[in-house]
Order: C-alpha cells, then structure tokens, then sequence
C-alpha cells in the first residue's frame, strides 16, 4: 500500500475499522453488500476508490452515521479523479507558439512581398508581435483554475476536519443531567443518553448505534430479515429490518411503555436497513415483544425475547 495515494489510505483506514466493527469477514461482507472479494480486498487495501454505495453498505452494516465518512470519501473521489491537478501542457504550448511564428513570418515575407524597405520593416513586427498578447489569457486562466483547485481541495479537507470533530467529539445535551443518565460511560466515548432518556430517539444521532449486541437475529417467513440490538452503555434497544416491501411495520415494546415503529413507505428504504426508534430499558429483566406487520389485513410476525 506503499504507492497508494494517501486519501485513499485514510479512507481505507476507516472502512477496515468499520468492518472490524461489524465483525465481518471479506466473504461475508461481499455476500451482504453488492460487491465481490475481489473489489473489497482493493478497497480496504487502499489501492481502489469504492464507489460511494459501497461505503454506503457498509456504513449501514456498522450503524455508522455516514457524514464523516463521505467527507473522506470526496476528499478520495476528489484526488482520484484529478480536480487538484494543474496541468502544465498547455502553458508549453502557449509559450512556444509565438516563438516559431516570429521566427518563420520574416523569411515568408522577404520571399512573397516585394522588396521595399517599408513592407520588410512592417510585416514581421505586426506577425510577431500579434502572438505575444494571445497568450496571456491561457496563463491567466490556468492560474484561475489552479486557484479554483486549490480552493476545493481546502474546503473539503475543512469538511473532513469538521465531520472528524462531530463524529468523536459529541457535546453532553442537557439530557445527560438526569437521573437516567448519571451512569458513567466508557472512556474515551460518550453516548447522547441513557435509559428512560433515550426512549423515541435515534441510535445514529445518539451514537448508541455504535458497537450495538444482537440479541435477536431472524428471518421472517415473508423472507425479510429482523434484527434486535442493544447498547449497554446507552442501556436502549431497537430493532431494524432488512429486504422488506411497502406496507410493511416494524414495532418494537416493552409492557408498560410506549411502543417504537416505522413503517417502510419509500423505495428507498426497501434496499436499506430500516429501524425503530430507541427504547429505553428499565432495571432488571425486560421482556421485548418485536413484529413485524405485512399489511394491515395479515396477522403480524413476532418474537419475544429478554433483555437483562
């Protein structure tokens, strides 16, 4: 990976910590995702640019929030495909044009024009000088584009920089001042609540999606798969589902509180990992009822689990 281009490393760097997270091995990620072995040994070896739905998938897979890693992924598709670049080739041009025309239009005046002194002293000063003023806009042109260049490249290093800083550096709401949230969090990561306060919120913007356990893992008789996940440190669970069709429902409850659902409603979510909102879990063994619901007229699928 010592020829690799360092964006593409960095990218690379992310997407193996990704897939360590998801705890998947190169096969089983190629068997989830629509890319071959052969594709993902070059993408996380940092010798290939992955298409942006590739890193998509497995941001999807990790439960990671996808901002900071499309920032890296522009600054790699940016450097890939040239857009910092300045190209020298034209600048050439441009400088050895005048040259040539005001060494060949005096001998081409002395052989068609006639010999009068005027018309010798005339014609090769206009000829070579007409050059010279041409190719000055090239060169300040090249040099607006390079500045353009060099512009880009910043701004998305700055982006990079700042969705750096949003992903691992989260501010504590005023949430965490609750009683729910007094317990203390793991060093070095802070998630954005616990318990009872994380109920009805998102496991991606909380970060409570971050290393989830699997307490239930099923595919459904429809042929969609079902998940069930838990945070301890967030102590929240939720479930999620994958290969659905419109109509579908998957709610998530505990006795005693409010249900969490969604309902697939876009095309868009039908090749995407669709989950409820967080519900927070109480001291002590908690029995969880998830389902999933076809249509409104067929009875739902649902399984029972404990979470302690």
């Amino acid at each position: 990976m010592s020829g690799a281009r360092p964006e593409f490393v960095l990218l690379a760097t992310e997407l193996r910590v990704l897939r360590e997270r998801a705890a998947l091995s190169i096969t089983e990620l190629a068997g989830k995702s629509a890319y071959s072995r052969s594709s993902w040994h070059r993408y996380l070896g940092g010798t290939a640019l992955p298409p942006w739905l590739a890193v998509r998938a497995l941001c999807q897979l990790a439960d990671e929030p996808t901002p900071r890693i499309r920032a890296l992924w522009e600054l790699a598709e940016a450097a890939a495909s040239g857009r910092a670049a300045v190209r020298e080739a034209p600048a050439t041009a441009a400088r050895e044009a005048p040259v040539t025309a005001a060494r060949e239009a005096p001998v081409t005046a002395a052989k068609t024009g006639p010999t009068r002194p005027a018309d010798k002293a005339v014609v090769p000063v206009e000829q070579a000088a007409a050059p010279e003023t041409r190719p000055a806009p090239r060169r300040h042109e090249q040099r607006w584009w390079s500045v353009r260049a060099l512009a880009f490249t910043c701004v998305l290093a700055l982006c990079m920089a700042l969705a750096l800083a949003a992903g691992w550096q989260r501010v504590r709401t005023p949430e965490a001042a609750s009683p729910d949230a007094a317990t203390p969090r793991a060093s070095g990561f802070h998630v954005g609540c616990v318990a009872g306060a994380c109920t009805g919120r998102d496991p991606s913007v909380t970060l409570c999606g971050a290393q989830p356990q699997t307490l239930l893992h099923r595919l459904t008789p429809s042929g969609a798969g079902l998940e069930v996940r838990y945070n301890p440190l967030c102590r929240a669970v939720w479930a999620r589902v994958w290969n659905t069709r419109l109509g579908d429902t998957l709610t998530l409850s505990e006795a005693g509180q409010p249900a969490q659902s969604i309902a697939v409603h876009s095309t868009r979510q039908l090749n995407a990992f669709v989950h409820t909102p967080l519900l927070g879990l109480r001291p002590g063994t908690t029995p969880l009822t998830a389902c999933l619901s076809e249509t409104p007229h067929t009875p739902a699928t649902c399984y029972r689990l404990t979470a302690h």
